[in-house]
């Protein structure tokens, strides 16, 4: 079991005045040889909910939106422009129902994510990126009132065909939907969980990639309100950021490993960083519950290392709405949150996490039109939050490794996504 020696002294953010943005994108016809990027995105159209997407890039370019569906695809062109940024109505791509879509983007130093919005709903994700053999993703339930579905997406031109481990408080489930589950090319196909295996309260699953290629999101619907977030890949070392609010605040610890995992969650509150504030071992393919909200309702941290492949998930659930992501297995001093911005009627926020041992300073800028710079410092150890200006989402730029993570509330909805670390090579 490995152990961090770390201190945490928590700081105010010395927020300084507001800065005339940096220089607009270059034009893509003027980067030399960068090649350009795809992500795919769980897009969800009709029946009360609707779709956005956006897109964000340190160029100015030209792009595509492929919405598909059962081998057949419509798509849109777009440009990022002068901002870098663009964000796609999917009623204007004509999807209907719930698909895939995938996103063709300038360069590789570009993100894309979907908001999705009802009337009493709200989530937000960004778009995944490179698919992966083994992906992983906990947190599902289909308890009475809950409904859970694993959405897989197979943009590619070729058959794909996956295997599913699913373990519930029974144990490992028993059901021939869960072999071989061949996703068409082109195609989405939603495995509803509360049909085939109702009244599970906790769910894990495993996605195992046999042939192909697949992209999966889990999404949960809860008392009219829905959270959606990506499957991932197991790693030994994460951090997350946590959003302050009152009611429950759950981190979620899930191995698909088949022996035993030992774990260390540190813990950067406001009172400072308590080092093995929850340690403990997950059985084979197991899960455990760390409560956040009990210690502190304020912007937190945590950062979680394990002896085994793990995932942690940030559960929120209260008055506020029902919001869950997972969290990033790397610092990095620039990120992109594509889709971060107020939702109408409501606020969004970014909490930035700082567990290096240097101050950092901070940029944040929104990608709009007549945009400009806000800068702060964020003391080493340390975790803060501010809110954020409408745009189409946001480049946050550091001096030292940071991680983002970004909100928003409206109502009795919430959402949380974690960003995405861009690498400039």
């Amino acid at each position: 079991m490995r152990y961090l020696v770390l201190a945490l002294i928590v700081a105010l953010a010395a927020l300084a005045a507001l800065l005339p943005a940096s220089d607009a994108p270059s034009s893509a016809s003027s980067v030399d040889a960068m090649e350009p990027s795809l992500a795919v995105c769980a897009i969800e159209e009709g029946s009360g909910r609707t779709t956005s997407i956006a897109v964000l890039s340190t160029v100015n370019g030209p792009g595509r939106l492929t919405a598909f569906a059962g081998g057949r695809s419509t798509d849109v062109e777009f440009e990022t422009g002068a901002s870098g940024s663009e964000t796609i109505a999917l009623v204007d791509v004509a999807a209907v129902g719930t698909v895939g879509g995938l996103v063709e983007m300038p360069v590789a130093t570009s993100a894309a994510g979907a908001v999705v919005t009802g009337s009493e709903s709200m989530s937000a994700e960004a778009c995944a990126g490179m698919p992966a053999a083994q992906v992983f993703i906990s947190g599902g339930s289909t308890i009475s009132g809950e409904t859970f579905e694993l959405h897989l997406m197979n943009p590619y031109a070729g058959e794909a065909v996956v295997e599913l481990v699913v373990v519930s408080e029974a144990g490992i489930e028993s059901n021939d939907r869960f072999e071989s589950v061949v996703v068409p090319p082109l195609s989405s196909l939603v495995v509803d969980m509360t049909g085939l295996i109702p009244g599970r309260e906790t769910l894990s699953i495993t996605i195992e990639t046999v042939e192909g290629n697949v992209l999966a999101v889990g999404r949960q619907g809860h008392g009219g309100e829905s959270a959606v977030w990506n499957a991932v890949p197991p790693a030994q070392d994460w951090f997350i950021p946590v959003p302050e609010g009152p009611g429950p605040k759950m981190l979620l610890i899930g191995t698909p490993s088949n022996r035993q995992v030992e774990y260390q969650v540190d813990f950067y509150g406001p009172d400072g960083l308590e080092e093995g504030f929850e340690v403990g071992s997950l059985d084979p393919r197991g899960r455990e519950v760390v409560l956040l909200a009990a210690f502190s309702e304020a912007t937190s941290g945590v950062r979680v290392i394990s002896t085994g492949p793990v995932v942690p998930t940030l559960w929120i659930d209260s008055e506020m709405g029902l919001a869950v992501t997972s969290g990033s297995t790397v610092e990095a001093s620039r990120w992109m949150l594509p889709g971060a911005a107020p939702p109408a009627g409501g606020w969004a926020t970014l909490v930035i996490m700082n567990s290096g041992i240097e101050d950092t300073t901070v940029s944040i800028r929104p990608l709009r039109e007549n945009t400009r710079l806000r800068n702060l410092v964020v003391a080493s150890d340390s975790v803060v939050e501010i809110g954020l200006a409408a745009a189409d989402g946001h480049l946050v730029e550091s001096t030292g490794p940071i991680v983002v993570l970004w909100t928003a509330r409206r109502d009795h909805a919430g959402s949380a996504s974690i960003g995405v670390p861009i690498n400039d090579g």
